[in-house]
This record gives C-alpha cells, sequence and structure tokens, in this order.
C-alpha cells in the first residue's frame, strides 16, 4: 500500500513551544516513560464496582503546576496511539503553532509541513487521499498528501471561540462546517465551491464567558438531516440539500451528537439523551450526577460520556446507567474509540484506556 495513505496528520496549537521535534515510543519503555507511568498512579482512580475497567494511565504531558492546560484528542493509527503533548512533542504509545505537519507514523520523520493562518481547534478530517482543515479564522482548506494547497475557502472573519471548535463533516462530493459566526456551509468537495449558506447565531454581544454562545461540536450527518450544535445554545436540525431548518432544541452541546444505525445520541450539561432525528423530540433522556458532560462515544454497544468532575459513565442505548469510575482532573473531550477499549484524555496530562 503506498505510504501516503499511512500518514499521520498533527497540529499544535498556537502559544506552545517550538514544534519541530517528535517523541515516539514503539512498545519499550524508557526510565523516565517508567518514571511517568508511577507517577500517575499517585493520582488515585476511584473506581466504583461495574462493569467499567481502568486498563491503564499514562501521563502524557508531565504538566507542572499553572502550565496551560492540553487540548488534544488521542488518534489510532494502525495499531499505535499518537497525539501532541503539551510540551509541542507528538507522543506515540504502542497498544500550536498553526502548523500542520505530515508525519510517517513508525519512522517518526516528518514528510511536509505546511503553515495554516492560524490555529486549527479540530482536528484533520481524511477526504479521499486528502484531507480538510478548518482554522480558527473561519477558513476551510483542502490539503494534498504532499502536503499542497488544492482549494480554500473564506468565511468571515467573525465570531468567538473557545480551544475547541467544529471540524468540517464530508459526505460523498458535499463538505459540510460551521463558522465561529454560526454560519453552516456545505461546499463541494472537489474545488470548495459554496452551495449552500444558513445564519444560525443571529446575536452573539457576549461579553463574559458565561454568555458566550459558539459552535464547538463537529456538524453530523444522519440520513437527510444535518444536526448543528452551539455551547450554552441549540441544537439545530437542517436539510443537508438547502439548508432549511428543519427543527430546533433548547439544549447545550460541548461535543458531537452521536448518529448510530438511524439514531441519534446526545449528551447535554448533565444528561443523555435520545432525539428523533426528524424532530428533535426527546424519546428518552437519563440525568445524571455531573457537569458539562461530552460524548457519547459507541464501543460493545454501550454509550460512553465524560465530564469536568473527572467522572465517566457508560449507557445502555436504552439509557441504562451500566458502569461508572472516577478519573483525576477534568474531562473536556469527547470520549475516543479505539482497538481495546475508549481512550480519555484529562486537563492534566492524562491519557487513560477504559473498557
Amino acid at each position: 500500500m503506498p505510504l501516503h495513505r499511512h500518514l499521520l496528520y498533527c497540529s499544535l496549537l498556537l502559544g506552545l513551544a517550538g514544534c519541530s521535534m517528535f517523541n515516539w515510543n514503539k512498545g519499550e519503555q524508557t526510565a523516565e516513560e517508567q518514571a511517568v507511568v508511577s507517577s500517575i498512579a499517585t493520582e488515585p482512580v476511584e473506581q466504583a464496582p461495574s462493569e467499567l475497567q481502568l486498563v491503564w494511565g499514562v501521563d502524557v504531558d508531565q504538566r507542572r503546576p499553572l502550565s496551560p492546560y492540553s487540548f488534544a484528542q488521542p488518534v489510532q493509527a494502525g495499531d499505535l496511539i499518537v497525539l501532541t503533548g503539551q510540551d509541542s512533542y507528538a507522543h506515540i504509545y504502542s497498544d500550536a503553532q498553526g502548523i500542520l505537519y505530515g508525519i510517517d507514523p513508525r519512522e517518526g520523520s516528518i514528510l511536509w509541513e505546511w503553515k495554516m493562518s492560524t490555529a486549527m481547534f479540530g482536528h484533520p478530517v481524511r477526504i479521499g487521499d486528502d484531507l480538510l482543515v478548518q482554522t480558527g479564522d473561519n477558513s476551510v482548506y483542502r490539503i494534498s498528501d504532499k502536503g499542497e494547497k488544492l482549494w480554500s475557502f473564506s468565511g468571515p472573519q467573525a465570531g468567538l471561540s473557545m480551544n475547541s471548535g467544529p471540524s468540517p463533516l464530508v459526505d460523498g462530493d458535499v463538505c459540510y462546517t460551521v463558522m465561529t459566526n454560526g454560519d453552516a456551509l456545505a461546499l463541494r468537495s472537489d474545488n470548495g465551491d459554496l452551495l449552500w449558506r444558513r445564519q444560525l447565531m443571529l446575536d452573539n454581544d457576549a461579553v463574559v464567558l458565561s454568555e458566550l454562545k459558539t459552535p464547538l461540536a463537529d456538524p453530523v450527518l444522519i440520513g437527510d438531516v444535518l444536526v448543528v450544535s452551539f455551547y450554552q445554545g441549540d441544537l439545530i436540525g437542517l436539510s443537508a440539500r438547502d439548508g432549511q431548518q428543519l427543527w430546533q432544541r433548547s439544549l447545550s452541546l460541548k461535543s458531537a451528537p452521536l448518529a448510530h444505525d438511524g439514531r441519534l445520541f446526545a449528551a447535554s450539561n448533565d444528561s443523555v439523551l435520545e432525539l428523533d432525528p426528524a424532530s428533535g423530540a426527546t424519546l428518552w433522556k437519563r440525568k445524571l450526577d455531573a457537569g458539562e458532560l461530552v460524548g457519547p462515544a459507541l464501543a460493545q454497544a454501550k454509550l460512553y460520556v465524560a465530564d469536568i468532575r473527572g467522572n465517566v459513565f457508560t449507557l445502555s442505548l436504552d439509557g441504562h446507567v451500566t458502569g461508572e469510575l472516577h478519573l483525576p482532573g477534568r474531562v473536556d473531550r469527547s470520549p475516543v474509540v479505539v482497538a481495546g477499549g475508549v481512550l480519555l484524555r484529562n486537563n492534566l496530562g492524562g491519557l487513560y484506556l477504559i473498557r
């Protein structure tokens, strides 16, 4: 298989120190890494009696007091788990300077790098052998597997954002994206031409964080319905064909809803819900002792969610809680499903595999 199909794409947020070096762990732990694993063991992991189990944990960042939090999500590349750390290294374990890197995931060599217009708060999205990236200044780029720009689309440079944001969604010859000013867009995948635009957030004159409304989660396509969510705002269903609004719910999400087998699941501030994709109506709702839930992710017919208190829950597809445990710190990014379980990263630099 050609090498470019195995490329790993990494980006770092603005404000981190130099990004020219990468740390690769190919299965054998060094003395330093063993110390890292030992150090995280000093952070107690509270585990409730349930079927949910912690498999392993590792301190990726070795974060010092008052140092910046980490926001990168892990991804899986073959049998490797890859993520960028607060120390500006890309860490790889077996089993932001606005720069996008193409990296050989086995050797760790940088094959190319491409300077973005500003930081990317989401993640690169594969489109054939290329990828789409959306940057914080409301620009979308299609980049080839050799690091060359094929096309770009520039939206209005307006709206507020946080240290996380939506990424494009690709569906055949159309890609969908949501800008920080509230514009939902459909673009042609081959050349970036605009197919339709829908403004979803007419008022965002927030002066304090508690009033900020911003698109924070990836759009989700379920059938012919495009679902767009806003932090401290609404969940909106649009026609994927022309952008017409089908329904709207006052429901604030930090992460993308989950579409599975024609069903739509979402995690709000303290509840997990199943919604009717056609109308947005609630089919069931399970309230949890939680705050600002992220997820859900689906693994082994269970829904995984986590929150800012470090709580992790699993639920059946009909809303019954089946497992719970507690991790140190807070979890601000969605659980990531990988072979062997579900990955969670906390704000203290810890990376955990649970199942």
